[in-house]
């Protein structure tokens, strides 16, 4: 059997129960698929490595393992409030303050991001699509995709509250 053969039967037999583990672990369905398709890419690029099927299964399963640890390490450090509180205090906030707060948020994005990083919080959370399909209308990568969103998020928020603050 070849090494891509290997590598593929492994995720093939293994995905349930990859996504199941890394969902665990991270909390969030996104992050889950995430962190398996980052193991595939990480066992393809090596998959000289991997001997038999079995091998492939447990190196995939590990770096599963590994990485929702490390999403799950990075999304607690980066957590500003408990998506609770959150909620809880969007529900507290009138609604011409609620209105008021969407604008100001609507203007940092169209003023303040670069046109790449606009298309991408509007398709994703505007439309709703899914990474692939945007790194399709754009010619990006997902993971390119993931890593702009991620960018124009932090951002985004960055000027908020400098603006709030002053």
């Amino acid at each position: 059997m070849k090494q891509t053969d290997r590598i593929t039967s492994a995720f093939t037999t293994l995905r349930v129960q990859m996504l199941s583990l890394a969902e665990r672990i991270t909390g969030n369905r996104d992050d889950a698929a995430d962190a398996v398709q980052d193991a595939f890419v990480r066992l393809w690029q090596h998959k000289e490595r991997y001997e038999t099927t079995t091998h492939a299964q447990g190196a995939g399963i590990t770096a599963v393992r590994n990485l929702s640890i490390d999403i799950a390490r990075h999304n607690a450090r980066h957590a500003d409030v408990a998506i609770e509180n959150a909620a809880d205090a969007i529900m507290e906030t009138t609604d011409d303050e609620r209105t008021q707060t969407y604008r100001q948020v609507r203007l940092i994005i169209d003023n303040e991001l670069t046109p790449k990083q606009r298309a991408i919080i509007d398709l994703r959370e505007m439309q709703g699509l899914e990474f692939d399909d945007i790194a399709n209308r754009l010619d990006m990568t997902a993971v390119n995709v993931r890593v702009e969103l991620s960018r124009a998020r932090k951002r985004v928020r960055e000027i908020y509250r400098n603006r709030k603050e002053s």
